[in-house]
């Protein structure tokens, strides 16, 4: 009976040490100013910093609801012995009314720690996509590509949201090339910013081929540029008259070749009827007179 009570004692304090040593952090910390961009992913970390029993987690919530009840494929949840990691794989709006960010454990006075709760995520602004000008082409995703022909214009604008002012854009909007989407560099000649949302080159030409991309605060959209040149359109119908035109001569050349056989075919066969004529072979043998003739001469 005592080495009951001791045993349960022993458990109690054991208890007592572990809860006293149990500790969250979250990560981004509280000295981070946390925001996210509108399209783009985001992890909340919950990070268990105490023994070796492990943090016991086991599910995120959005103002007390679960976020495994929401969409599949929004949120993900990953937990390990010492953390749990929330990521939102496209942060939209409303995500951003959310008041209240928590993850839930096992363990014992720590069923939601504090230390690992978020609050409201502000929305930062960040390109969304861009326009061309043209009612038709907007581009959506990033790295999608806009086609022109030499010596045509083009004109790119970057729409961030939330959105900025002309002096925001002006002092926040960074615009970059690069020819193969690995180092981007300022942009070269021939190519203008007359405003900080916008792009402006005047007359495209191959030398201007490839990745524009503008950027706020690291967050970036990408245009892929396709120049055409300037005689592209005429390739098809050029190729098909080529083609005709080598089809044309095979026919004079087969035509020619055709005539030049029956000609030597007709003939052949008019020599041939001649021969065989017996009108003709009368008139070929020798008369009795004439081999007469032949004879006295003799």
């Amino acid at each position: 009976m005592v080495n009951t009570q001791l045993y349960f004692i022993f458990l109690t304090v054991l208890n007592i040490f572990v809860s006293s040593n149990a500790k969250y952090v979250r990560s981004p910390g509280n000295d981070v100013s946390l925001t996210a961009a509108l399209k783009h992913s985001l992890e909340l970390k919950c990070i268990y910093q105490g023994l070796n029993d492990g943090g016991g987690f086991t599910e995120w919530y959005k103002d007390g609801v679960p976020v495994s009840s929401e969409k599949p494929g929004h949120y993900a949840v990953h937990n390990s012995d010492t953390e749990s990691k929330l990521t939102i794989k496209v942060f939209v709006k409303a995500d951003a009314d959310v008041k209240i960010w928590s993850v839930k454990t096992t363990k014992s006075g720590f069923e939601e720690p504090l230390a690992c709760q978020f609050g409201p995520i502000p929305i930062r602004p960040a390109p969304q996509y861009m326009e061309t000008g043209l009612s038709y082409e907007q581009l959506d995703a990033s790295h999608e590509s806009v086609r022109r022909v030499q010596g045509d214009r083009l004109s790119l604008r970057c729409v961030v949201e939330p959105s900025l002012t002309e002096e925001e854009s002006l002092k926040n909007i960074k615009w970059e090339y690069s020819p193969d989407d690995r180092e981007y560099s300022k942009l070269h000649d021939g190519a203008a910013i007359p405003s900080g949302d916008q792009l402006v080159i005047d007359t495209v030409d191959k030398t201007h081929r490839g990745y524009y991309r503008c950027s706020v605060d690291n967050v970036s959209f990408t245009v892929l540029l396709r120049v055409k040149d300037r005689l592209a359109a005429l390739w098809p119908f050029l190729g098909i008259v080529g083609v005709v035109l080598v089809l044309v001569i095979i026919i004079l050349i087969f035509e020619k070749r055709e005539r030049s056989t029956r000609k030597a075919t007709i003939i052949d066969d008019d020599e041939n009827d001649h021969a065989n004529d017996p009108l003709v072979r009368l008139s070929n043998k020798p008369s009795d007179g004439e081999n007469k003739k032949r004879a006295v001469k003799v």
